[in-house]
């Protein structure tokens, strides 16, 4: 199983993208399944292997965001923008809750953040506190690019506004701590 994960993630790099018809509506999800209890078997998994794919992975797919947003906004006569467009996390790291300042046509502020996988659009993807506190923050301004397939012939879909109002969020770990002894 670990190894069909591992492979769902491994980066390729998409070659000369074209950017025409990659734009897709979000997918329609019916009926929200819930989520198996994964099965509690010991395996020897490579977390550092993993976590370099997909670090490596979500820089392309951000590199490849931002191609888009510059192609985006040169069909919407502002070249003027497509200068203007910032990859803060490749400029600065992460932290600032989304990974790349664009704009819309009108000049106001587009704030970015990009999920890249190589499985399809209903892949599930880690988002972050900080991301998710952001992107509440910021409202309408905020929009997940959600890219898939990336591997093979890259496709995506835009989420605008707050990821609690499109997303099913699931904790996955916690911070722990120890408790203060009350006498």
């Amino acid at each position: 199983m670990s190894t069909v994960l591992d492979n769902l993630e491994s980066t390729t790099d998409p070659g000369d993208q074209l950017f025409t018809s990659v734009l897709v509506t979000p997918p329609v999800v019916e009926v929200l399944q819930p989520t198996p209890k994964s099965a509690r078997l010991p395996r020897k998994y490579d977390y550092a292997a993993r976590d370099e794919r997909n670090r490596k992975l979500g820089h392309s797919g951000e590199a490849w965001v931002v191609g888009f947003e510059r192609e985006r906004l040169e069909k919407e006569q502002r070249p003027d923008l497509a200068t203007k467009i910032d990859w803060l996390s490749e400029r600065l790291g992460d932290g600032t809750g989304y990974d790349i300042l664009s704009f819309e046509s009108s000049e106001l502020a587009r704030f970015i953040e990009v999920k890249t996988t190589n499985g399809g659009p209903l892949t599930p993807f880690v988002v972050s506190r900080n991301e998710k506190d952001f992107s509440d923050e910021t409202g309408d301004a905020f929009c997940l690019y959600r890219v898939f397939h990336f591997a093979s012939l890259p496709k995506l879909f835009i989420l605008r506004g707050g990821l609690s109002s499109n997303l099913l969020l699931e904790p996955m770990d916690y911070r722990a701590r120890l408790k203060a002894i009350c006498s």
